[in-house]
């Protein structure tokens, strides 16, 4: 005796055409860029600014895609006031997904918080992590950067610390932008 597979309710030699796939949701690529670099940037006061070397590029295969972009910046500012900062995510030229303009306020997506009593510009650094959804409508080549901004003129340290002694207070580290075609 042997047993019968159905599909459908039908024997599988009956069958002529599959169930048709779900075609939204599927992850149909993924583009990085890894940075482990010690580096330095000039930052302009209230200027927002691309991180070099911090970019990705993804051709998307339909319009109707989304892309998820993750960052992650590791770095440290030579200004003592590095919470007045904020990093976000830049398509092509403009900033996206980032809060509403208001004033003189820093319009960004993430920011640091200020969680210790003296600043210190010089050994401990902080890393902005975060994600977001793009709906660009087109298919084709976008390039997605790291953005950053901060209230002061400054030199952004980006991967290390501001003194970069050779000892174990003194941290080195990575960072990276990714994004993700999802069907839409």
């Amino acid at each position: 005796n042997m047993a019968i597979t159905r599909l459908n309710n039908n024997s599988l030699t009956s069958i002529t055409a599959l169930p048709t796939a779900i075609t939204t949701g599927k992850i149909l690529q993924v583009q990085s860029t890894f940075y482990n670099t010690a580096t330095t940037q000039s930052i302009t006061a209230n200027t927002d600014t691309t991180i070099n070397n911090l970019s990705v590029n993804i051709t998307p295969a339909a319009s109707s895609s989304k892309i998820m972009i993750f960052i992650r910046l590791f770095h440290e500012s030579s200004n003592t006031d590095s919470q007045n900062s904020g990093c976000f995510v830049i398509r092509d030229s403009t900033p996206i997904n980032v809060g509403a303009t208001a004033g003189s306020r820093i319009h960004t997506m993430l920011s640091l918080p200020q969680n210790y009593t003296s600043p210190n510009a010089s050994s401990t650094p902080e890393t902005f992590n975060g994600f977001t959804i793009d709906s660009p409508n087109t298919s084709s080549q976008i390039t997605y950067h790291i953005g950053y901004r901060i209230a002061y003129t400054s030199t952004l340290y980006i991967n290390q610390t501001v003194d970069s002694a050779d000892n174990s207070s003194y941290e080195r580290g990575s960072s990276e932008i990714i994004a993700m075609e999802i069907a839409g």
